[in-house]
């Protein structure tokens, strides 16, 4: 038992502490400068072409406003197109966005309810840009993002970059999870200076589109296209500066633990095929960033109560003293629930719900159940 108290508490420390603080050396190591990338400049001429892709589901709420957010962007308009796929939408999304007839904007439907990864293949065999950037219809890309992400892969070894998401409240303020997701991107870019970024933000990223192959229904595209790039011999880079916003959700609502449910099956179903097939490709670096950042997040609480249990059963003033802890670190998350311990209970509290959902995810992938359709937020 001494040895899983030992094995348990060393993992789980490695996971929270370990692997930032081994990012941060390993960075600092190979000379990485505070800025990733230079000022933006005024100069768009050298710009590559661009389509956006975005699947939509009954989106007449929001839609509109996304529209209105692609016209406004700083880029060349004869470099920049919008492909927007209907997944089987039945409200008014459809009328909305044919009723705009603005340039530059296609819009194709896909009857049945195919999913959004069937709405991106649709939307890459129809794209014409050199970068295929990804986003949804909920998040609002400041005016320089898109040239922020594309000025990236001026770097011929680039073959997808990653902007990030600011979550704000009602008042327009960043919320207590939007600062977790900062620190999310913190590690990001720390990869992204390494062996690549472990991940993407849904919302804001771009790859080439000689990248990109047709996606499984049942595989997210953020998590999968960063693997294939690498598979590829291409970086994947985080571009911290370019920003988009979205309207905060609460993290701890039951509709939340099923979106994030949801996520976790089809994360879990990539990991599982992709990190045999990174490590028989020898992306040593990647598959190391990969199990450190993603899959031991995702079993912290398995290896919480194997480290209580292990405590229980060994004798000693170490076990008590780690009992004591754990009891310390639950009340932690407890009062991070009900919006009390300040951001340290806020972040406690949403690593415990990531790790509850990855179980209940990987529960539901070994039962058989594959996600393919999705519900947007707030419906």
């Amino acid at each position: 038992m001494t040895f899983l108290l030992i094995f348990s508490l060393g993992l789980l420390a490695y996971a929270v502490a370990g692997y930032p603080l081994a990012l941060r050396l390993l960075s600092g190591r190979k000379g990485a400068k505070s800025e990733a990338f230079p000022p933006l400049s005024a100069d768009f001429s050298a710009l590559p072409s661009v389509s956006m892709l975005l699947s939509v589901y009954n989106e007449e709420t929001i839609i509109d406003r996304k529209l209105d957010n692609f016209l406004r962007l700083a880029y060349p308009r004869d470099r920049l197109e919008l492909i927007v796929v209907s997944d089987g939408s039945t409200d008014t999304t459809d009328a909305i966005v044919r009723g705009r007839k603005e340039p530059g904007m296609l819009l194709l439907r896909q009857e049945g309810r195919l999913g959004k990864s069937s709405a991106l293949n649709l939307a890459a065999r129809h794209a014409r840009g050199d970068l295929l950037f990804f986003t949804d219809a909920d998040s609002m890309l400041r005016p320089d993002c898109l040239a922020r992400i594309a000025r990236s892969f001026a770097d011929p070894t680039v073959g997808l970059a990653g902007g990030r998401s600011l979550y704000l409240d009602g008042h327009g303020r960043e919320t207590v999870g939007g600062l977790y997701r900062r620190y999310e991107e913190w590690i990001k870019d720390k990869e992204g200076r390494l062996a690549g970024i472990v991940g993407a933000d849904g919302a804001v990223y771009a790859m080439r589109r000689e990248l990109f192959t047709p996606l499984d229904p049942a595989c997210i595209n953020d998590f999968l296209h960063p693997i294939q790039v690498i598979l590829a011999g291409r970086k994947a880079v985080a571009v911290p500066e370019a920003l988009i916003t979205e309207a905060g959700v609460h993290e701890g609502s039951r509709e939340e633990l099923a979106r994030q449910t949801r996520i976790m099956a089809q994360s879990w179903l990539i990991a599982l095929r992709y990190v045999p097939v990174l490590l028989r490709n020898r992306r040593w670096g990647f598959a190391w960033q990969f199990v450190s950042h993603k899959i031991l997040r995702w079993l912290i609480l398995p290896l919480l109560l194997l480290c209580a249990a292990s405590a229980l059963a060994t004798p000693g003033l170490f076990p008590a003293l780690v009992l004591t802890g754990l009891a310390g670190l639950s009340a932690f998350a407890w009062l991070g629930a009900r919006g009390r311990g300040g951001w340290g209970g806020k972040a406690a509290w949403l690593i415990m719900i990531q790790s509850l959902a990855a179980m209940r995810g990987l529960f539901r992938l070994a039962r058989g159940e594959r996600f393919v359709t999705w519900t947007p937020k707030g419906q």
